[in-house]
């Protein structure tokens, strides 16, 4: 048995569950997953995927003042399956063996031993877009995003702006450069555009940078990780930006890695040099 705590954001939990699940099928071995609703990712795994073959158990950790009683009741479910668990594999230890490309020594690590706890922000072995296959989005999920998602052609190229706290991608994929290569694709592919950021500031200016034809938005969206409304609708520009043709994507963002492996499209990510 692999007991999988997924953490961080939606895209790094992806990551992690994906794989997870890769290597759990090729080991013929079950996988059960510890999905806390956080700060960062408050929605339950229900809420947003119909899980097959996978159990999933949903805890709080949104701290004493705000669910006292969801919060003892987790810690407890993590104690239970953590004392199950012959080997605990911390958030850092993973990632050190992704960084030093050793997904084989973890996977026989991981094969070696009768159950394990792990704790991950970030994959456990190369996956493909087949690995998210198992992840089919909720009803609700398809239901909301039908809409926008049936806007999307084939000439639509999706388009990541990532901004608010995250540094990097501000400093390395500055807008012009996005304004840049939107109009390059205008020239030669006739392109429209799905656009998903999270800077409404970003959104005006691209009103009124592009004619209005070729733009699509998921208008209605929350941009608020800390809401169960604002994690679905990520969830949903996530599945959008699948969708389209290519992405053009922001500097070290998950957010615009996930939708190109989903959707096995080209992803450019938009940087200086």
């Amino acid at each position: 048995m692999v007991i999988l705590e997924p953490c961080a954001g939606l895209g790094n939990r992806l990551l992690a569950l994906a794989s997870a699940h890769e290597l759990c099928e090729k080991m013929n071995r079950e996988l059960v997953v510890i999905w806390k609703r956080e700060a960062g990712c408050n929605a339950k795994a229900a809420d947003l995927f119909e899980f097959a073959g996978v159990k999933v158990i949903e805890i709080s950790e949104n701290g004493y003042k705000k669910d006292f009683f969801g919060t003892i009741k987790g810690n407890r479910i993590k104690k239970k399956y953590r004392n199950q668990g012959s080997v605990f594999f911390p958030c850092d230890k993973i990632d050190q063996y992704k960084q030093q490309g050793r997904f084989a020594e973890l996977a026989e690590e991981i094969r070696q031993e009768p159950a394990l706890y792990i704790k991950s922000y970030t994959n456990l072995c190369e996956i493909t877009t087949e690995s998210f296959s198992f992840l089919r989005p909720s009803a609700a999920i398809r239901e909301k995003g039908g809409a926008v998602f049936s806007r999307i052609g084939e000439r639509t190229v999706g388009v990541h702006i990532r901004r608010t706290d995250h540094a990097e991608a501000i400093k390395n994929s500055p807008l012009e450069l996005f304004f840049e290569r939107m109009r390059r694709e205008i020239a030669e592919h006739d392109a429209d555009f799905y656009v998903t950021t999270d800077d409404r500031a970003v959104e005006r200016e691209l009103k009124e940078a592009f004619p209005a034809e070729r733009l699509i938005f998921y208008e209605d969206k929350r941009i608020d990780r800390d809401s169960r409304e604002g994690i679905e609708d990520a969830l949903i520009d996530m599945l959008a930006l699948s969708k389209c043709s290519r992405i053009l994507g922001s500097y070290q963002s998950t957010f615009s890695l996930i939708p190109s492996m989903m959707g096995g499209i080209p992803l450019e990510t938009v940087t200086r040099g």
